[in-house]
């Protein structure tokens, strides 16, 4: 009986609420009051991404399993249109989740900063800074604001330009992966805007266009994240079952029915009006 007893005790560090886990993942609570339990981590270089200076130090690369993989392979997807564009991954979550100092949210493994993609004058893809996050004007130009009233560390700041063509080949990645689903996509109107006119231009799928208008926001309640993508990500299943909480309105439906008309299409225009009732979740 004691050999049993001692599995049965190991195993139940593994366990959420009246489950056990398969040791994969498991984001409890809410983005802003939250845990994680055997966090994926990013590494630190991959193929069409790296994380700079800055958040190397501080160590947040941790998230979901199906969250980390999905930002691996969205970068690896833009960097195989052109070799030169590296996408540069800042704050997923703590080792375990919880707060910090730096983060209203980022507690269950279920958000992520990304820097934005940016070009020089000529259009060529510039790599990403090691200790800045630069602001972009609605004119995709950078410049410096009361957040970074001293200045950038990075010396070609001003010669860069918001790159619209491959963040927005960034958010499409992360809207057709198939192991997650994008609640937020935290981000200027202006930059927001530009997005999604050169996505109409260029005849992208109407479904993808429609979800993107949807979940990329400013919110009304905080920075308006004019100097990088704050992503977040549904509860999986698998994780609602031990305790995982989405905040503020939550879309039940799947992606398909943005993509196939029906009697349970969603209507965006009804999703957003909902989501604004306080003003965002960053």
């Amino acid at each position: 009986m004691r050999p049993v007893l001692a599995v049965v005790l190991a195993l139940s560090g593994c366990a959420g609420p009246n489950l056990f886990t398969d040791l994969g993942s498991v984001s409890t609570g809410r983005t802003n009051a939250g845990r994680l339990r055997f966090g994926a981590r990013l590494p630190l270089r991959g193929s069409g991404f790296r994380v700079p200076a800055r958040w190397k130090e501080r160590g947040f690369q941790y998230g979901t399993d199906e969250l980390v993989a999905a930002v691996g392979r969205a970068a690896g997807r833009v960097h195989a249109q052109d070799r030169r564009a590296v996408l540069g991954v800042a704050d997923f979550s703590r080792d375990r989740g919880g707060g910090s100092k730096w983060h209203n949210s980022h507690e269950s493994g279920r958000d992520v900063d990304l820097l934005f993609f940016t070009t020089d004058g000529a259009g060529k893809p510039l790599p990403a800074p090691e200790h800045d996050m630069i602001t972009f004007g609605d004119d995709r130009k950078p410049y410096v604001g009361k957040r970074n009233a001293a200045g950038y560390l990075d010396p070609r700041w001003a010669e860069r330009r918001f790159d619209v063509r491959r963040n927005w080949e960034l958010i499409e990645a992360l809207i057709v992966d198939p192991s997650i689903r994008l609640q937020f996509v935290f981000v200027s109107n202006g930059l927001e805007a530009d997005m999604l006119a050169w996505a109409r231009k260029r005849g992208r799928p109407r479904w993808i266009i429609e979800y993107a208008d949807v979940v990329m926001r400013q919110p009304g309640d905080g920075l308006p994240h004019d100097n990088h993508f704050h992503v977040r990500v549904y509860c999986s299943r698998s994780d609602r079952f031990h305790g995982c909480e989405d905040r503020g309105p939550v879309w039940q439906h799947e992606k398909k029915s943005f993509k196939y008309a029906g009697s349970e299409r969603y209507d965006p225009i009804t999703w957003r009006r909902l989501a604004d009732y306080d003003g965002g979740w960053p």
